[in-house]
């Protein structure tokens, strides 16, 4: 056998070792505890041998939230429904290994930020207000928190109240550990005031405060900032000849913010093709690609007939996730979400998901269109999922086709399953496999369960959390990856 043929022999069965081994999912679960469908799961802290689970809940015009424990083995210790009438909720953080919710109030002249800290026995014991903004003609500050520290600080963005026909204004606040403020700075952008804001909060490990700010004009315009002196500049994230429609973002182990999205097509607000840009600690562009779609993509998810009257773009997709491998390689995902009418009810329809896969240098290796039938009336059953650690490339979902089976749901997928749950492996040529995971969920009373598509971890370290709930809402166990 020569050289070249055994070359080519390994390489068909490296990849069909990849293709078919797909990490099982094995989680240890916690004892059920009863909740509310108005609340959906949040975040799950762990903190000093406990599990510490929030629930927001999902119309509330104050804050309004669930905290149950549980010690290290799962079992439950505590519940607190905490309201707290005329504070907004902003979010719950872990910061210098402490649960600190934070709210706001508007009174007549200002709108204050609270601090509130939990306790794992007693629930919040100490409230405080940190830092108080006059309102400007009725007009009140929103604040945003990084959910990350850096040393001994952790920042604040507070958005200025509304001025029409002014450029917007912003504080930026630094906290040290006992939520003492410390420094303020005060930034005026380059871009007329919104009633709405959209601005994001990062801190890089390196401790680089940036603003991501979304703009809407004629499409959407993001923006970066370097935020922490009294001069700022404006770095604008854009294509050649073509509005970006959606981004996510995160930074790599080298430090480097990474951005990938997906961009429209010119005559109508979809995705038509997608791109990658890499900037350095000094927010320098330094790497950028874009591409179309693929005809394998188009053509999975649009008829020829849809083609020609709205376009190869895909309608009512949105950018779902974007990770990297043990390895580095990038892959964003995009999911569709619609509405659709079944039997003169409207149902909450998937149709299926996109995943894209960039090389650790930042170029195109392939794109697979993953067609999934994914309806149901409940939207907290939709979507994907993945671990925390993203060492090998799966994801997973909800298999609520199973639902319209007769029998009920196969054997094959566990015992006490609402539908079941499937996870997709991809080979190294991005070809994708649905395989059946098979989970085996405690039996309580006549409750079958599904998880709540949401990994609950914050961190990128440590084991995924997840939630499953039966069909009614009002029952939950946690599943904490062993």
């Amino acid at each position: 056998m020569n050289l070249f043929l055994r070359i080519i022999i390994l390489f068909f069965l490296y990849s069909a070792i990849s293709f078919f081994s797909a990490q099982e999912l094995k989680l240890n679960f916690s004892e059920n505890i009863a909740t509310n469908s108005d609340y959906k799961p949040s975040i799950c802290f762990f903190q000093n041998n406990y599990y510490i689970l929030v629930q927001e809940k999902i119309k509330s015009s104050s804050c309004d939230i669930k905290i149950n424990t549980f010690n290290k083995s799962l079992k439950s210790s505590n519940q607190f429904d905490v309201k707290i009438d005329g504070h907004t909720y902003l979010s719950i953080n872990q910061l210098f290994n402490k649960i600190v919710l934070f709210t706001s109030t508007k009174k007549n002249n200002s709108t204050d930020l609270y601090a509130h800290f939990f306790d794992v026995k007693n629930g919040f014991v100490k409230s405080k207000m940190i830092f108080s903004e006059p309102n400007i003609s009725g007009y009140s500050t929103n604040y945003i928190v990084s959910d990350t520290t850096y040393e001994d600080e952790f920042f604040v963005l507070a958005e200025l109240p509304f001025q029409s026909g002014q450029n917007e204004d912003i504080k930026l606040l630094f906290y040290d550990q006992s939520c003492k403020l410390t420094n303020q700075v005060y930034n005026k952008l380059e871009v007329p005031f919104e009633s709405k804001r959209d601005n994001k909060l990062l801190i890089s490990p390196i401790g680089k405060i940036i603003l991501i700010k979304t703009f809407w004009k004629k499409g959407n315009n993001f923006y970066l900032y370097s935020l922490g002196s009294k001069t700022i500049s404006q770095i604008e994230i854009k294509l050649n000849q073509r509005k970006i429609a959606a981004i996510d973002y995160f930074f790599n182990d080298k430090n480097e913010l990474v951005i990938a999205g997906f961009f429209t097509s010119i005559a109508r607000y979809n995705f038509e093709g997608y791109f990658i840009h890499k900037y350095d600690s000094d927010l320098s562009l330094f790497h950028k690609n874009q591409y179309y779609l693929g005809k394998n993509i188009i053509e999975e998810f649009k008829s020829s007939k849809s083609i020609k009257e709205s376009g190869a773009g895909l309608d009512r997709f949105r950018v779902s996730d974007f990770t990297n491998d043990a390895k580095g390689s990038y892959y964003l995902m995009a999911e569709h979400l619609g509405r659709k009418k079944i039997k003169d009810v409207n149902q909450w329809n998937s149709k299926g998901v996109v995943v894209i896969k960039f090389n650790k240098n930042g170029n195109y290796v392939w794109g697979c269109p993953v067609p999934l039938k994914q309806t149901n009336e409940q939207i907290k059953f939709l979507g994907s999922f993945r671990l925390n650690k993203f060492n090998n490339v799966q994801y997973f979902y909800n298999s609520l086709e199973n639902l319209n089976l007769r029998k009920g749901i196969p054997n094959e997928y566990g015992s006490n399953n609402y539908c079941g749950t499937k996870v997709l492996t991809f080979s190294s040529v991005g070809l994708v496999e649905e395989n059946i995971l098979k989970i085996d969920f405690p039996k309580i009373e006549s409750n079958t369960f599904a998880f709540y598509p949401k990994q609950l971890n914050p961190f990128l370290f440590g084991k995924s959390v997840f939630s499953l709930i039966n069909k009614e809402g009002n029952s939950l166990l946690l599943g904490v990856e062993k």
